[in-house]
């Protein structure tokens, strides 16, 4: 039965309701903006923020924001080639941004990481030319500070490291930002080996530290796991993740200490499990890492059916991971 044959009022009715959709088919369109990709990447829904901020740069190519954001995304993701890409394109449309260029340095560090060894040098450098000009640009900027006296730290010469400049960043960043200040030392000590002064340093970091991301957190538990201070590593994710349960790194992280210190294994699988009921973002352990824990834990328990299920599982969630192939084969392999 078509609307025709309805009476003048319902058909009157029924394109009312036709217009309304059309006129929210038209606010969808419009949900393209830069401030709802902010609202998505806040929401840590990097491949929705991305697809929003797509539609703007085809929309507005000129738009230096847009370009940004989109090398900032793909950064997230994993991207450095497109991460470098919009970023070139958003320093190219504007030169003075200090944030530009430190994404883009990020973008180029990433690369270096990643890519060729033959261009890993030349990468690097740019990299580092990106960091200095955001400092250039913006001297308060602390993350640009703070990403520049890693970098030289960390290089060797030949890349442009130089550790005497960067412990003058280590000096210049307490003035700016506490929190930023204690973690530049404990990660300039780091590259030297001053157990003492790092741990001291991330000491001061977790006092301070109201950060969402709880990075002094997660550098004191990764100091903790190589010293083999396997219990003390486990109290500090522990206590992360009872206190904000949305850190399922943390609760990863208690498993793995209790994996390696091969003891609380009913605890470490306890974790686990639960790990394998959440959904990890790009920037969370995977779940096939969470398969190849319990097959150790079942393995250091003697139960090899089960051990091998998990790695088997993993395996097949991660065909390239040459670890979880290893620990398979050294499982099989047992008796």
């Amino acid at each position: 039965m078509s609307i025709s044959q309805f009476n003048p009022q319902v058909r009157k009715i029924a394109l009312c309701v036709s217009l309304c959709l059309l006129f929210a088919n038209i606010s969808f369109a419009q949900v393209y903006t830069l401030e709802e990709g902010k609202r998505l990447f806040d929401q840590e829904e990097y491949a929705q923020a991305k697809e929003v901020w797509l539609q703007v740069a085809i929309k507005e190519p000129e738009n230096p924001e847009a370009n940004f954001l989109l090398c900032k995304t793909f950064l997230y993701l994993g991207d450095d080639g497109n991460c470098v890409k919009y970023g070139e394109k958003a320093v190219k449309l504007n030169d003075f941004n200090s944030n530009y260029h430190l994404w883009l340095g990020r973008g180029y560090g990433m690369q270096a990481q990643n890519g060729s060894k033959l261009m890993a040098i030349f990468r690097a450098k740019k990299c580092k030319g990106e960091y200095e000009k955001a400092v250039l640009l913006d001297s308060t900027n602390v993350t640009a500070r703070l990403d520049l006296m890693q970098y030289l730290v960390i290089a060797p010469g030949i890349a442009g490291g130089d550790k005497d400049k960067a412990k003058k960043q280590a000096e210049i960043i307490p003035g700016i930002d506490s929190l930023f200040g204690a973690i530049g030392w404990a990660v300039y000590w780091g590259q030297l080996d001053d157990t003492v002064k790092i741990e001291n340093y991330l000491k001061i970091a977790l006092r301070l530290d109201t950060t969402f991301h709880h990075q002094s957190s997660y550098l004191m538990g990764n100091f903790l796991m190589e010293q083999k201070r396997y219990h003390e590593a486990a109290q500090i994710y522990e206590l992360l993740y009872r206190q904000y349960p949305r850190e399922i790194t943390a609760l990863y992280q208690v498993g793995r200490a209790h994996v390696i210190a091969k003891d609380s294994l009913d605890k470490a699988e306890m974790c686990f499990k639960e790990y394998l009921q959440t959904k990890p973002k790009w920037n969370n352990p995977p779940l096939s890492g969470a398969h190849w824990r319990l097959g150790m834990i079942y393995d250091l328990q003697g139960k090899k059916d089960l051990a091998l299920a998990e790695l088997n599982q993993a395996v097949s969630m991660d065909p390239k991971s040459k670890e979880y192939k290893k620990t398979l084969e050294e499982v099989n392999k047992k008796k």
